[in-house]
């Protein structure tokens, strides 16, 4: 597995337009996007009895783990369990195609099914539900634009406020006009992704611009307001 760095700051958005007329004709969109260029994340986060992934990230641990359930804009037909492994600010993610049937079931809390599954992701999932306890403790949207780049495999990705849903809602809906909550307004965030190395052209790409360093975690949000 083979880590990757990530790095976060919160932008305006003329700091964005700005950058996005800069990467014009280096760096291309993610094939997710629609017509605008972007496409919703749609996600569960799951934790245990005592919250340790929620109290890992907010004492600042180097070294945690966090599970979620992801889908892209309103698609049911490819939705996947990640394991995200952080380090510093270097990361590996595993992830594994899910079924609606065992979506739905994790969205309600029941996940003694995990103990029966074979393959190696489910069985992490499993040791720690079997020790510990797992259900979903928030569920949130959030609207991405991510730009591309071959060599280092770049992504920068614009997220947008993030929008949550009703308690247990299923299955998830985007609507930027319901409880949007998550970043300090007119602000985005911008998450720089790379492995290896960051190529000289997309620091330049970068260089000057108001790019205010974060640690902001989108799960914490969600846990900080109580969004189940």
């Amino acid at each position: 597995m083979r880590y990757r760095f990530e790095h976060k700051y919160l932008i305006n958005p003329a700091t964005a337009t700005a950058l996005r007329n800069r990467a014009a004709g280096i760096m291309r969109p993610d094939s997710y996007g629609d017509a605008n260029g972007g496409y919703v994340v749609n996600n569960i986060y799951l934790d245990d009895r005592k919250n340790n992934f929620y109290y890992a990230k907010l004492v600042g641990q180097s070294k945690r783990d966090k599970y979620r359930i992801r889908y892209y804009n309103d698609d049911l037909s490819f939705i996947r369990l990640e394991r995200k492994h952080k380090d510093g600010i270097q990361n590996y993610k595993e992830t594994l195609p899910i079924t609606l049937e065992q979506f739905a079931q994790i969205n309600k809390g029941d996940l003694d099914f995990v103990l029966q599954e074979e393959a190696p992701l489910w069985q992490k999932l499993a040791v720690v539900h079997r020790l510990r306890g797992l259900h979903p403790t928030a569920s949130f949207s959030y609207r991405r634009e991510t730009l591309t780049y071959a060599a280092g495999n770049v992504r920068l990705a614009f997220d947008s406020p993030l929008f949550t849903h009703g308690a247990h809602n299923f299955p998830l809906r985007y609507d930027p006009l319901v409880s949007s909550f998550g970043l300090p307004p007119y602000q985005l965030l911008l998450e720089v992704k790379y492995t290896g190395f960051l190529p000289e052209i997309i620091q330049r790409l970068l260089g000057g611009l108001e790019l205010v360093h974060t640690e902001m975690s989108k799960y914490g949000i969600a846990r900080e307001r109580g969004y189940i």
